[in-house]
């Protein structure tokens, strides 16, 4: 089911991710007209998938088609939420009850949308102090205090300055992303959840560490260099 709308959105996605990262790192006029483009171009398919998400969880697709009304940062993070809600039901299959129903959540719409979340692999930078390494999403550098975060109902424990090191954002993070210093993941790439929100709040991010939540424990100072992706204990631990 669904298998040409599948084929239709799968360069339209990449298309979009590319053309938000583009924007993200020289934010010119011309590349924010590209970006909104590419994302009008998905609209007549994502629409098609709105009957098998809830109807809430459907209006942030269908606020993309009020784009001239959002800024860039609200276009950008909208869409990155209705990718986000289609890959959630995607992954949870027939757990979502009725949802599942004749829903075209196949192996391709999996594949397509679980690429936002690929990782590539990185040679592991050993030193004196290193914690993790993983790819640099929005660079800069940070030291402040690690607040490690698996799950979104600990969000509460965030707190000005601390340094947010989780398994993957989620939209839901967006209510810290003010208070925190850095970033730092254990999956994603570049155009994933977490590297897209640390580039609208110019966070230094570093995303794919693969272990960085188990190397780095709440309360203890680190440093992270989002030029060379390397994450570090600060001397005075």
């Amino acid at each position: 089911m669904y298998q040409n709308e599948i084929e239709q959105l799968k360069p339209l996605v990449r298309d979009v991710y590319k053309k938000i990262h583009r924007y993200q790192l020289e934010r010119t006029l011309s590349y924010e007209l590209q970006m909104r483009e590419a994302i009008a171009q998905t609209i007549p398919v994502l629409e098609v998938f709105i009957a098998h998400i809830p109807a809430y969880k459907s209006s942030y697709i269908k606020v993309l088609g009020r784009q001239e009304q959002l800024t860039s940062f609200d276009l950008i993070m909208c869409f990155d939420r209705a990718i986000y809600e289609l890959h959630l039901y995607a992954s949870l299959g027939k757990g979502i009850g009725r949802y599942a129903n004749e829903a075209p959540w196949s192996k391709e719409l999996r594949t397509l949308l679980n690429e936002r979340q690929e990782i590539e692999p990185v040679n592991n930078i050993v030193g004196e102090f290193f914690l993790a390494s993983g790819k640099a999403a929005c660079s800069g550098h940070a030291e402040g205090t690690a607040v490690v975060l698996l799950s979104k109902d600990e969000l509460r424990n965030v707190k000005l300055g601390d340094i947010l090191v989780t398994t993957m954002t989620t939209p839901d993070f967006i209510e810290v992303a003010p208070l925190i210093a850095g970033l730092v993941t254990d999956r994603g790439g570049i155009v994933c959840h977490a590297a897209i929100l640390a580039r609208e709040f110019n966070l230094p991010c570093i995303v794919g560490c693969g272990n960085a939540t188990e190397t780095i424990t709440s309360g203890q100072k680190i440093r992270i260099d989002a030029i060379s992706g390397i994450v570090m204990g600060c001397e005075s631990q």
